[in-house]
């Protein structure tokens, strides 16, 4: 079944700052990590329920390759919603708001 994948406005926004905090420590680092990301979003529209539940069961997790990021998601029939691109250096309850 194919899988509509999208980014929550919060998601987009994650993805946005960290774009330019890469891009701010070394010119092009901020395109490695997009790129990082459009594998995961392969990875997961691929095959959305491999990646454990974690939150309430509610939550998936996907780890990012080659950068310190979880892209959080929740499945909804053949919807996956994107609800944080969460660095893991952050604290877990800016990305766990957004779950309720």
């Amino acid at each position: 079944m194919p899988y509509n994948y999208r980014l929550s406005e919060e998601a987009e926004s994650d993805v946005y700052e960290s774009y330019v905090w890469y891009e701010k420590q070394k010119e092009g680092l901020g395109e490695e990590f997009l790129d990082a990301l459009d594998a995961a979003e392969q990875a997961i529209a691929g095959n959305p329920k491999t990646y454990r539940a974690r939150y309430k069961k509610k939550v998936r997790a996907f780890v990012v390759d080659r950068f310190p990021y979880l892209v959080l998601y929740v499945i909804n029939g053949n919807d996956i919603a994107v609800i944080s691109v969460f660095n893991t250096n952050q604290h877990p309850g800016r990305w766990k708001e957004r779950v309720q």
